[in-house]
């Protein structure tokens, strides 16, 4: 059984979330999941060459393995899209580049439907139209992910990430939403966890220049 799971939502900015795998101190023995760190990853996209973002995201990531003791990577399949084709290449060649450095490793890897998660995080795989209206077509895709996960899961995240250029906060980056919800779908389903609880601690909001719409906590 895995012990330090790390999941990954793969792009030029990918996120990431780990999570720890232990037992109840009880008779039953039954698997408890806590997410203890979750964050994203700026990929180096300066160079001419795809090839080179596909090593530094390698690099990165394995130092990451390393330092947390992984023992399992969970990936979101790839997908194609008929308006942003020309991604699709690249969809690819971050997950393989994923997949060759766990094997390097020697980490075992699955790959998480995106259906499939989606439904079983939101109970449907697209937003509904009164989140499109009221978040936007594209935003709603991930914002509908962090309203499930607040009413279900209580998970909360901070309005703003920290811009790992300036050091400064910038607006939140939504690939970690994905990530989490990967992570949760990952040991509920292929860990048959009974319990998932988030114990990253989230600093107080801060004031934005940003516009976009954002997720409203409601108590």
């Amino acid at each position: 059984m895995p012990k330090i799971v790390l999941v990954l939502d793969p792009a030029a900015s990918t996120g990431y979330c780990f999570m720890s795998i232990r037992s109840h101190d009880d008779d039953h023995g039954q698997k408890i999941a806590v997410i203890y760190d979750y964050g994203f990853i700026d990929v180096d996209t300066s160079s001419d060459y795809s090839g080179d973002w596909c090593i530094d995201l390698q690099n990165q990531l394995e130092k990451m393995c390393r330092r947390h003791g992984v023992t399992h990577i969970a990936v979101e399949n790839f997908f194609f899209s008929k308006k942003f084709a020309n991604g699709s290449t690249l969809n690819v060649e971050f997950r393989t580049a994923i997949y060759i450095m766990a094997r390097r490793l020697k980490l075992p890897y699955t790959i998480l439907g995106i259906s499939e998660w989606k439904k079983f995080i939101s109970g449907r795989a697209t937003p509904t139209k009164e989140q499109k209206k009221k978040w936007g077509h594209a935003r709603a895709k991930k914002l509908a992910i962090q309203q499930s996960l607040w009413e279900k899961y209580h998970i909360r995240f901070p309005n703003h990430s920290i811009s790992t250029k300036t050091g400064k906060p910038m607006s939140f980056r939504l690939d970690i939403v994905d990530a989490v919800a990967q992570a949760i779908y990952f040991a509920k389903i292929y860990l048959n966890v009974v319990e998932v609880e988030s114990r990253v601690g989230v600093p107080k909001d801060v004031q934005l220049r940003s516009k976009q719409p954002l997720f409203e906590y409601e108590c």
